[in-house]
């Protein structure tokens, strides 16, 4: 069933820290993401990007889309997670370089019940990309909706309902 093994809202306390595991930005992943998604002169050029920030910079928003690979891999695939909520404090502290080894992890902060929807509740997540030096690179507020244990009694009670 969907939601074997996997971890429930009533399972994530705050403060409680998952890893995600690291990715390293090669040259031509930000040349690559540059061209397609953020071209401007400093990541698809790299005398001006060595000009503006001393070597070759990876864009925020490839930094961004690399911390979210990580987390849904190594967080969002192991707890019942009904969707994304928003993004509060996205903040890119420090340019990422090529060859860059980036570590992610999430810290839960904050969560609540739903008032409404006694089935699921809203977890707030830190979220924090740190380089090769252990340097902070990024790092945001990540609202998800988080299945309680109540959704995977209703499922089955659904299941059994409509099995005959």
């Amino acid at each position: 069933m969907f939601f074997e093994q996997k971890l429930y809202f009533e399972n994530l306390q705050e403060g409680k820290k998952f890893e995600l595991g690291s990715v390293t930005v090669s040259k031509e992943d930000i040349f690559e993401f540059a061209e397609r998604y953020d071209p401007q002169a400093f990541h698809l050029d790299e005398a001006t990007s060595v000009a503006v920030f001393g070597g070759l910079a990876a864009s925020g928003w490839q930094t961004a889309c690399l911390f979210q690979r990580l987390m849904a891999r190594q967080f969002l695939n192991n707890v019942v997670c009904l969707g994304g909520a928003g993004v509060e404090n996205l903040q890119f502290a420090k340019p990422v370089f090529a060859d860059d080894k980036l570590s992610g992890r999430v810290t839960i902060a904050e969560r609540r019940l739903s008032k409404s929807r006694p089935d699921r509740g809203l977890v707030k997540l830190l979220c924090e990309m740190v380089n090769t030096q252990g340097d902070l690179v990024l790092s945001m507020i990540g609202i998800v909706v988080i299945a309680t244990n109540r959704t995977e009694a209703r499922m089955n009670k659904e299941d059994q309902c409509c099995s005959n």
